[in-house]
Parts: structure tokens; sequence; C-alpha cells
């Protein structure tokens, strides 16, 4: 199989923040798919990137690498990371890292969601973001 047919990544844009998605593998061959998305991501300067990986059904050693790699690549950027959705045993691994502080978990059962992209009408103005 091809890199591109491992690992897919869907990058939306509103104002000042970046949703990336990840869906299949992160690992050796696909590492640097994750790489080009980033740098996609972040040309335009956003002050916030979601990374979501709930569609992550496998990481390796070098895709934790890569994500170790990425977490670096944005706080130079100086915006904000939040990673969401994943496996416990990433979750185990980031905490290992020392970066499980970014994971953003779901909300609780029964609270309001916040909905992508963020609510204009009621006097957001992603601009000013």
């Amino acid at each position: 199989m091809r890199a591109d047919e491992l690992l897919q990544t869907h990058t939306l844009r509103y104002g000042n923040t970046v949703l990336l998605c990840l869906t299949g593998e992160l690992d050796l061959a696909t590492a640097p798919l994750l790489h080009q998305a980033l740098t996609t991501a972040l040309a335009g300067r956003p002050r916030r990137l979601h990374l979501d990986l709930t569609a992550l059904v496998f990481c390796d050693g070098t895709g934790l690498r890569a994500l170790s790699q990425l977490i670096d690549t944005v706080h130079a950027t100086h915006a904000t990371l939040h990673l969401t959705g994943f496996h416990p045993n990433i979750h185990r691994t980031l905490t290992c890292l020392g970066a499980a502080f970014l994971w953003t978990p779901p909300p609780a059962p029964g609270l309001a969601t916040a909905t992508w992209p963020p609510d204009t009408a009621q006097g957001h103005d992603p601009q000013r973001d």
C-alpha cells in the first residue's frame, strides 16, 4: 500500500484556528505525510491548532516521534496546540513524553459541546481571535 492510502489528513481552517484530522496509521511510511500536512496547516500562521486523532488506528515509535516533533514545531510558532480523541495507549505514551497536558478530553455526556466552526451569529468575530 502507498503511504497516502495508510494515512489521510484533512484540514479545516476557520479564522485563526486550524483543525487537522488524521485517519489511518502513523508510522515510518506515513510520518512524512504528517509533516507535510502540518507545514500546510501552519502556513497561515494560525493561533490555534487542534489535532484530532480520533480516527488514528495505529501509531508506532516513529509515529510518536513525529507527534513529538509536531508538538515542538507548533510551539515554536507560538500557536496553541490541543490534541483530541485518541486511544488510551497513545495518551499513556504522551504522558511519558511529558505532553499529556495538551490532551483535550471529550465533553462529559449531557454537557454542551462546541460547534465547528464557532457560531458567528452571537457576536463572535474569528478574525479578532
